[in-house]
């Protein structure tokens, strides 16, 4: 006799679990009261007996919950326990269209006919199974609550999603599974390719992808069906066939020739070694024409590796090799928000491929996405991003990318992270730098500086955020300071710098707090010192220099502290760290980089600062006056009082 919790009947009827209790006491006295318990020990209940008081009492907030009952009973229940059994027997209920207790073994073999069928339920295996009537029975009625065994198949696989299910790390939220197979689908659309997916959460996004598109475009699925699967595999394959057609799920090994696009989907992995055995296995299968896409954790992928050992094996895994045929040719961070149940842990995405002769194949794209919207422009975007960075030719130089710079290859493999600016791009020489700069000088520059073009050492000038906080600056947090403590200037007054004073420099000294309010009110209150870079992410990045300090640091304002160091050969500047803070495109500080400059050039950068300020403020007052003459201009010819002429005709265009 199937049998139902508190829980299942609280997920049955999309309720709490407190509401079935109260159900129990509320109906005890009435003409319908709430079913009984099966047991004194357990809160068991008959599941009959509970679909027919919903039926009669209307409660919840699922009006099919008296027809799918059995689906949140021990019937399922002990299905699930043996999912590989269970996920045969739903896929022959598909395909047979009907009942299986009204079938015979050979009519099965008949709705088996492809050879492709054959590989998902192994004839030979028919006869047991249909030796047993009671579990055949037991789909039947579970197939009728779902209404077909291919929603039976899609409630098995899910319930591995759970939680606590086994497939509980791979499962990604309802945009980050958009996001997939928007890029799944612009890499199909290159060329016509088979998808093979590697692991389980590749299995899950595959079927995904089955889902999104029409039955003439259903890719073929190649599995390796020579390995011995998990039986949670076995159910997820299944449930593909089900949903993109038995004819399309192919043995890997019979079509080995075929091209293909191989899929990783390990947003779990923990072992560097383990994770990088495992892609280069992928692609060293991979042909001329075949591609590779790999989905796993950010600082695996792209974060910078704290053992040497994981460095090189990174390194020996992206560099381009002769026994390697397919180079990296697009890296991304992925936008925040994609895994469900692993909390704020980052993805990152690595597409491999080789590209036609005349693609460049010693480019590769990389991406910033980690604070890019998960909206349906943005997915199309990157999704578009990828496809053009596969592509190659014409599609690879002419793509306007999403957050995006396209870098040589070698340079961007050897670096000891892959972390990258959206802004940074090939740099300039020497030469084409000293004559940009003779071409914007009005004279500021060459009276103060001398500048000569150095030998080429492409060095890469940033740090991440975190690189930068190791010893060569400090992150000092702001205050909250309550509102009604802060008035005009006057006299015993300090300054308040905040986001509004970030964002609009020129409005330092509007706002300040006496200094014996805030010593009462806030006894610990951050005060800045001169060079400080105060900065904010809020509404987007902004920062400032504070030249002066000594003024009350507002939260949610932060200040960076470059700390000087006479011994390192590069250190942080304060206004390059200001500019570089500005040109962020996301608020995650863990994705900023921050350029460094030679500790010799740090005299120079001192001197020019000021006289750059000094013209820029001469400049500033140059347009107020200007725009003052036009208003005082406009005002007295509209009011009257003066009379306006030309006093010398204009010529005619």
């Amino acid at each position: 006799m199937p049998t139902v919790t508190m829980q299942s009947i609280a997920d049955l009827t999309r309720v709490q679990r407190g509401v079935v209790s109260m159900w129990r006491t509320r109906f005890a006295g009435t003409p319908h009261p709430f079913p009984p318990s099966l047991s004194e020990d357990e809160l068991l209940f008959d599941a009959q007996q509970v679909a027919a008081w919903l039926e009669a009492s209307g409660k919840g907030n699922n009006p099919e919950a008296p027809l799918e009952v059995l689906l949140h009973s021990s019937q399922f229940e002990e299905l699930r326990g043996d999912p590989e059994t269970a996920s045969a027997l739903f896929l022959l209920h598909d395909l047979v269209g009907g009942p299986l207790t009204e079938v015979r073994p050979a009519d099965v073999r008949d709705a088996l006919a492809h050879r492709t069928s054959e590989l998902l339920i192994p004839q030979h295996r028919l006869e047991g199974l249909w030796a047993r009537a009671e579990l055949l029975s037991a789909v039947d009625e579970l197939a009728e609550a779902a209404f077909s065994g291919r929603a039976l198949l899609d409630r098995l696989v899910g319930s591995f999603s759970r939680p606590r299910g086994p497939w509980a790390r791979e499962v990604l939220t309802a945009p980050g599974v958009a996001l997939m197979v928007e890029i799944l689908r612009g890499l199909l659309e290159l060329a016509p390719r088979r998808l093979d997916p590697q692991d389980p959460g590749a299995l899950l996004l595959a079927t995904e992808l089955a889902l999104a598109l029409e039955d003439e475009d259903q890719p073929r699925c190649g599995v390796d069906l020579s390995a011995d699967m998990a039986a949670e595999s076995w159910a997820a394959l299944r449930m593909l066939a089900a949903h993109a057609g038995t004819d399309h799920v192919v043995d890997r090994e019979a079509g080995a020739e075929e091209p293909h696009l191989a899929l990783r989907h390990d947003p779990a992995a923990e072992d560097p070694v383990e994770l990088y055995d495992r892609i280069e296995s992928m692609l060293l299968d991979l042909g001329p024409s075949d591609l590779a896409m790999v989905i796993g954790p950010s600082e695996l992928l792209l974060d910078p590796l704290r053992q040497e050992a994981h460095r090189a094996a990174r390194s020996r895994l992206l560099l381009p090799r002769p026994e390697s045929p397919a180079p990296l040719h697009y890296a991304a961070r992925l936008p925040k928000g994609l895994s469900r149940f692993v909390g704020r842990r980052r993805l990152a995405m690595w597409v491999f491929g080789t590209a036609a002769p005349h693609a460049g194949t010693d480019w590769t794209v990389y991406g910033e996405h980690a604070d890019t919207a998960l909206d349906a422009s943005s997915r199309a975007a990157l999704a578009a991003d990828v496809a053009a960075a596969l592509a190659g030719g014409t599609s690879l130089t002419a793509h306007a990318f999403l957050r995006s710079t396209r870098l040589a290859t070698g340079a961007l493999l050897r670096r000891p992270d892959l972390l990258l600016s959206p802004q940074s791009g090939p740099p300039r020489s020497g030469g084409e730098s000293l004559a940009r700069l003779w071409e914007l000088d009005d004279g500021s520059l060459s009276q103060t500086l001398a500048l000569r073009a150095t030998e080429e050492n492409r060095t890469d000038p940033t740090l991440s955020w975190a690189q930068a906080l190791n010893g060569l600056a400090r992150e000092v947090r702001g205050t909250r300071l309550p509102s009604q403590v802060i008035g005009a200037p006057a006299a015993g007054s300090v300054a308040v710098i905040g986001p509004e004073e970030v964002r609009d420099p020129s409005r330092l000294g509007q706002r300040a707090v006496d200094r014996l309010v805030l010593e009462q009110t806030v006894p610990r209150s951050i005060l800045t010192l001169p060079g400080d870079v105060v900065f904010t992410a809020e509404g987007g990045a902004a920062a400032m220099v504070d030249a002066a300090g000594g003024n009350v640091l507002q939260a949610p304002a932060r200040v960076l502290r470059c700390v000087p160091d006479s011994h390192a050969p590069r250190v942080l500047h304060p206004r390059v760290v200001a500019a570089d803070i500005s040109a962020q495109q996301g608020r995650d500080r863990r994705t900023w980089r921050l350029r460094t400059i030679p500790a010799e050039a740090v005299p120079a950068l001192d001197a020019v600062g000021p006289l750059l300020e000094d013209r820029r403020a001469e400049l500033r007052r140059r347009l107020d006056s200007l725009d003052q003459l036009e208003d005082e201009l406009i005002q007295a010819v509209a009011a009257g009082t003066l009379a306006a002429t030309l006093t010398t005709p204009m010529k005619e265009n």
